[in-house]
């Protein structure tokens, strides 16, 4: 008896210290997920504008390997920065603790290992799960006298990962002035508490949302807090800014102030280059060649929290540098010869992340150089040795950036590349012989954003050079390439592409007929199925315009027995137009236009658009016959 109850003891303990056993997640928070945010927790504590501590707590179950992004188990940190705890604590699927990790179990390394310098450093456990599922539980708390970035909140980072609880709470005792920015708190119900000292914000059961093709960002429709404060600290540099003049102000004080001096010897050398160049814009561009051709780009994360450019003058003595010092290297070029240009800030990433008129702080991670000029404002990405002048591409195109101009911060903006300059143009003279092969010459101009996607080929070595041409045109069996030549036009932006090319297999034979796609090369191949549960709305964030023209010598013997009526379909999406016609006894010419507008359209549009897309993919393939005369 004395057995069964010791027993039974021994089972109720152990029931009692299981603490998230994967069976008390709800069932509508735990199907056709890949990870449940069991509880969040974010406590921030001001102390003063230049104090601050930071708890946070974050108990996730991963239910399968598509889960783990929801796992960083890491912390950044720095100099101004005291880890007093990081902790790391395993449970298997019935809630019972299976691994702990402590500070000494963690690997401490810089936060960059390709940095040349790099005073930022990064705490990790690099945990692989046996199994799944698996919840675990990650804790840290910082004290840090930085306070110029403070934890946004964002209980919802992931699609296909749910939410049982997630809260923010700050502590300001002290009643440091403080700004808050909300996002879509009413429409999650949000549980708010606010007082001058403290505020909380709780959230409790949020389903998971589908991942959706072309859709905006998540975090445009999910709850989110951010804070800053108006008067803060970075590393040891205190800054105080209500507006984004102020914080430009700031910026060119604290933190580009004296660093735009080169040698003499240096601008002797600008003196000479630009000597006889009367036009300013034409003296920027000679400049900036000459910063492309001498420097090269290297990480460099040292000085106020990684925020302060190297000085122009090492950059010049050592050729290298980061956007920030490259950019201010050139700034100071520029300066040399009279000539004005903004240090400026942005958000960079194919995604466009805009930054706010309304809502200031550091949230940057890249920098680029605005230079004025009485037809336009030019914009220079200083950190590429390819980059043609006044080019963004996809990487800063179109976006809302902070200029430090003599009188402050300004917002500005980049520009939007339209899809009629977004342009690719294909030009080929193909012939087919009397065994059906084809050969021929294809010649291709990119501009726009669609430049970038193809200078870069011309660096290549020639076994990826045919590797990329051959998966492009995966449909083309037997591809062999000829001769391939380039012509990278900087000052246009125009990039060209020549190639000669055989196919022994591309047409079909049917007895004496014979079956040919006309458009042998740019073949849209896009298709996306109908979702009649679409929640996002459907966003093309650039458009662009596809214009093909190929001339086919028939082989001997052969003429043109049908063809496919012009085809023409036109939506709000975009157009698309193709023909065929019989130009000389045994010459067909195929046109085509395709044009893809960008836009952001309602939810309910996207099978409309999935639509287009798969007439334009199936007329893509639209064939024509041949017979013998």
């Amino acid at each position: 008896m004395k057995f069964f109850s010791l027993l039974l003891l021994f089972l109720t303990t152990s029931i009692s210290l299981a603490q998230y056993p994967v069976r008390d997640i709800p069932i509508n928070l735990r199907n056709k997920v890949n990870a449940v945010v069991r509880n969040n927790e974010t406590i921030i504590t001001l102390n003063d504008f230049n104090d601050m501590n930071i708890m946070q707590k974050e108990v996730g179950t991963i239910l399968n390997k598509n889960g783990l992004e929801l796992m960083k188990t890491y912390l950044h940190f720095d100099k101004s920065t005291n880890v007093k705890k990081i902790s790391l604590r395993i449970f298997d699927a019935n809630g019972e603790e299976i691994k702990k990790y402590k500070k000494r179990d963690f690997t401490d390394v810089s936060a960059s290992g390709n940095s040349l310098y790099m005073d930022y450093r990064v705490m990790y456990y690099n945990y692989v799960p046996p199994k799944y599922p698996f919840t675990y539980e990650f804790t840290t708390e910082i004290a840090t006298s930085s306070t110029a970035f403070i934890p946004a909140w964002t209980p919802v980072a992931f699609t296909q990962v749910s939410v049982e609880k997630a809260s923010y709470s700050i502590l300001n005792q002290n009643q440091i002035p403080i700004v808050f920015k909300k996002n879509n708190l009413d429409a999650f119900n949000v549980q708010i508490s606010e007082s001058p000292r403290e505020y909380h914000f709780v959230v409790e059961n949020i389903p998971y949302f589908e991942s959706e093709v072309l859709s905006p960002i998540l975090y445009e429709f999910v709850p989110t807090v951010r804070v800053s404060l108006e008067k803060f600290q970075l590393r040891n540099t205190p800054g105080f800014a209500k507006n984004w003049k102020d914080l430009g102000v700031w910026q060119t004080q604290a933190l580009l102030r004296g660093r735009d001096e080169i040698s003499e010897a240096t601008k002797a050398q600008i003196d000479q280059l630009v000597s006889g160049v009367k036009d300013p814009k034409e003296k920027t561009r000679l400049i900036y060649e000459f910063m492309q051709n001498k420097t090269r780009y290297i990480s460099v994360q040292v000085g106020i929290g990684g925020w302060q450019p190297s000085t122009a003058l090492e950059v010049d003595d050592l050729s290298y540098g980061d956007c920030k010092g490259l950019s201010n290297y050139t700034m100071a070029l520029l300066k040399s010869q009279g000539i004005d240009s903004y240090y400026t800030l942005v958000n960079s990433g194919k995604e466009i992340f805009e930054t706010e008129d309304d809502f200031v702080s550091l949230r940057f991670n890249h920098a680029i150089l605005a230079v004025p000029f009485d037809d336009e404002l030019v914009f220079l990405e200083c950190t590429s040795q390819t980059t043609p002048f006044n080019y963004m591409g996809s990487f800063t195109d179109n976006r809302n950036v902070l200029m430090m101009t003599p009188e402050g911060g300004v917002i500005a903006k980049t520009p939007k590349y339209k899809a009629g300059e977004n342009l690719q143009q294909t030009q080929v003279t193909a012939v087919i012989d009397e065994n059906f092969r084809i050969t021929g010459t294809f010649e291709q101009k990119s501009k726009g954003v669609l430049y970038q996607n193809r200078y870069h080929i011309e660096s290549d070595t020639k076994d990826d050079m045919e590797m990329n041409y051959k998966g492009l045109w995966g449909h083309l069996n037997n591809l062999s390439l000829g001769n391939v030549s380039f012509e990278n036009d900087k000052r246009n932006v125009v990039f060209k592409e020549k190639i000669n090319f055989e196919v022994d297999t591309y047409v079909s034979t049917a007895g004496d007929r014979v079956l040919v796609n006309p458009n042998i090369f740019n073949r849209h191949d896009k298709i996306y199925a109908n979702d009649k549960d679409r929640k996002f709305p459907l966003e093309i964030e650039r458009g662009a315009t596809y214009q093909d023209e190929i001339e086919i010598i028939l082989p001997k013997g052969y003429t043109l027995e049908a063809a496919f009526d012009p085809i023409e379909i036109t939506t709000v999406f975009g157009t698309y137009n193709a023909s065929v016609e019989l130009s000389a006894s045994n010459t067909i010419l195929y046109k085509r236009h395709l044009q893809l507008l960008s836009g952001t359209f309602p939810s309910e549009s996207f099978n409309d658009y999935a639509s287009f897309v798969r007439n334009v993919t199936k007329k893509d393939k639209s064939k024509i016959v041949l017979s013998k005369i």
